[in-house]
């Protein structure tokens, strides 16, 4: 069984939260929309609370603002409650508290990481195109039959997988060791697919197994069925241009951020058992990956 591994980083988000409470004051028309018992709420934190929310495309942006501002004022009501009963000196919120911090520090250093690189030209986007076209002019659409199923506990574990050729000889398997998993058909688009991943499955033998990780699992898979779906225009466009600001994220955090990773990791002291595994002795990503954007009509 050939071994696949389709690698996806997400993107971090993160929210600030204070609180007050519940008594109109006066405002400052330019900055400040709102007042809580004193409190004022800026246009600015307005504006973020907009922009952290998944507002349907076509609702009225002033509705949408006013919808925004009484979730702000309603939280800061409540977090205000919280706080007179002391919540706000317990050992959850504080390290939920420093967790939060370190998210969103973490966001704005990727943010202004992201902020220095330079936007891809028309030239560029068509050459990328024209260079990926299992992406763009020859997409393929797979028709799959699939079993997702938890990742195995050990790398010991997942070469048992290695005899089996057949979805059927997997499912008995994990049925034998007690794992739930899923099967149903499903579809892979090759515009959602790192393109070094979509060569590889372009090349299996008919009906041959693989396996790809995905968030929702280990996914093992058997193509029944291709169809071609050329993805031109806007979507091309979109998907080229994203894709290369990814890319040139990466380069531009592993440059920053590398060499000062592998320095401080040299200082960190771990308490018996809790050292990292073998296969991540180098650490996990320099930084928080710009989540790739998603293909037009990608097969979930």
């Amino acid at each position: 069984m050939k071994k696949l591994y389709l690698v996806t980083a997400v993107a971090a988000a993160a929210l600030a939260v204070s609180g007050c409470g519940s008594k109109e004051g006066k405002l400052d028309k330019g900055q400040v929309v709102a007042s809580v018992d004193g409190d004022e709420i800026t246009i600015f934190e307005l504006n973020a609370e907009v922009q952290a929310t998944q507002v349907p495309q076509g609702t009225d942006r002033k509705l949408a603002e006013q919808m925004a501002l009484q979730r702000i004022i309603e939280r800061k009501i409540l977090a205000k409650y919280a706080r007179e009963q002391k919540l706000d000196k317990t050992p959850v919120f504080l390290i939920q508290q420093r967790r939060a911090d370190e998210l969103i520090l973490t966001t704005l250093l990727r943010d202004k990481i992201a902020g220095g690189i330079a936007q891809p030209t028309d030239a560029e986007i068509a050459q990328y195109e024209a260079a990926h076209p299992d992406r763009f002019a020859q997409r393929k659409i797979y028709s799959i039959e699939q079993i997702v199923f938890p990742p195995p506990g050990s790398a010991a574990k997942f070469k048992e997988f290695a005899p089996l050729k057949t979805l059927d000889q997997l499912a008995a398997k994990l049925t034998a060791d007690g794992v739930q998993f899923r099967r149903a058909p499903t579809q892979l688009d090759t515009a959602a697919l790192p393109p070094e991943i979509a060569a590889k499955i372009a090349a299996l033998p008919a009906q041959e197994l693989f396996i790809l990780p995905t968030q929702q699992g280990v996914t093992a898979n058997v193509i029944t069925g291709t169809t071609i779906q050329p993805l031109a225009g806007d979507q091309a466009r979109e998907l080229a241009l994203n894709t290369l600001r990814t890319e040139r994220f990466s380069k531009a955090a592993d440059a920053q951020l590398n060499d000062r990773l592998k320095k401080a990791r040299e200082s960190v002291k771990y308490q018996p058992g809790y050292s990292p595994p073998p296969q991540l002795q180098g650490g996990a990503a320099a930084a928080p990956a710009a989540a790739p954007a998603p293909a037009p009509n990608a097969a979930q």
